[in-house]
């Protein structure tokens, strides 16, 4: 089964609004995909900007609208 990892990238600053960026990467096993998504999980604050990353694996079939 293929699976996707879904990255939701945030960035944030205290003049400006919240913007979220997705980006999809596709794995074709589950093991591959929980590896990537946990080294991709992190935050990180600069001056008064704030960047964040989430990361989840899901299967491809959850993806289909």
């Amino acid at each position: 089964m293929t699976y996707i990892l879904l990255i939701i990238l945030t960035l944030s600053s205290a003049n400006q609004e919240t913007k979220d960026f997705v980006f999809r990467i596709s794995y074709s096993n589950k093991e591959e995909c929980l590896d990537a998504s946990k080294k991709l999980d992190f935050s990180d604050k600069y001056n008064e900007k704030e960047m964040k990353t989430k990361s989840v694996c899901i299967p491809w079939d959850a993806m289909q609208i």
